[in-house]
Order: C-alpha cells, then sequence, then structure tokens
C-alpha cells in the first residue's frame, strides 16, 4: 500500500488487543475462532489483535509466538488469521494489521515474521509479497492443501 493511501486509512482505525467484551462483536462481522484465539492470547501463546472503525471490527490478525522455523532464521514468529471484513478489502486494512502484527514481534526482540499462505490464495499471496515477504521454497500445510511459508527479515 502506498503511504497516501496508508495514510487516509489509518486516521480511522485503531488496532488492538481483543478483550472478552469484543469476541460478539467479531462473530457477527468475521468467520473464525475468536473465543479460542483469546483464549491463546491471555495464554501467552499469540497476540490477538483486531482493527476497529469506530465500533465496528473490520480485521483481525494473529500472531502465533511459538512460530515456525525457518532456514537461516530458526523459529520463528508466525503472522496468520488474517482476516478483513468483504466490504472493506482493498481499503488497506490486512497491510496494516500485518504492520502492527510486525511491530509486536519487534517488541518481542524477533528480527523476522513468516507467514504460511494457502498455495492457491493468490491474492493473498500478492498482498504479503508486497509487503516484503518472500517464499522459503518450505511447504506447509494451510487451509487443508499446500501452503507455501513466507518470510520477511524486520528492521528495527
Amino acid at each position: 500500500m502506498d503511504i497516501e493511501t496508508r495514510a487516509a486509512v489509518a486516521p480511522r482505525m485503531e488496532i488492538r488487543d481483543v478483550t472478552p467484551g469484543d469476541v460478539p462483536r467479531l462473530e457477527r462481522v468475521l468467520t473464525g475462532a475468536h473465543a479460542q484465539q483469546l483464549a491463546n492470547a491471555v495464554a501467552g501463546r499469540r497476540a490477538f489483535l483486531a482493527a476497529w472503525r469506530g465500533e465496528e471490527p473490520v480485521g483481525t490478525v494473529v500472531v502465533r509466538w511459538t512460530g515456525v522455523p525457518v532456514d537461516g532464521h530458526g523459529p520463528v514468529p508466525e503472522i496468520g488469521s488474517l482476516e478483513v471484513v468483504p466490504a472493506r478489502r482493498g481499503d488497506g486494512i490486512g497491510s496494516l494489521l500485518v504492520a502492527a502484527a510486525e511491530q509486536r514481534v519487534r517488541e518481542r526482540g524477533g528480527t523476522a515474521a513468516a507467514i504460511v499462505v494457502a498455495q492457491d490464495n493468490r491474492d493473498a499471496r500478492r498482498l504479503y509479497e508486497r509487503l516484503g515477504y518472500r517464499d522459503t521454497g518450505a511447504r506447509r500445510a494451510a487451509d487443508g492443501g499446500a501452503g507455501l511459508l513466507l518470510v520477511r527479515t524486520l528492521a528495527g
């Protein structure tokens, strides 16, 4: 996403940790196991973030701290479960959520982040590549099929 687009979207957005009171609102507009994601976040296994426009949730993302092994990096935190409400796709929300997840990785001392994307999910793959993620050549299971393991080295 270019700087002008990010600047236009960002002022109207808040990205924050999901709280128990958020779960019912998330479940009304997004699919996913939000209560389970929150339980894992409370247990310290992941970060669970949501993007809000006013009182309405418009997207979610998770950072799994256990990560995935990546050659040359060791275990790398994995960004996943990225979801944006259908009516808001293309507005830059996914990019903002990934940036917020990467910031969480940096805050914990991480120097890289990984994403597993379904091989046939061309739109998501284009987004991640535009954000600087590169195919490692490794394959993982994703959404019941073949997934590509992408990694990005994070600047301080």
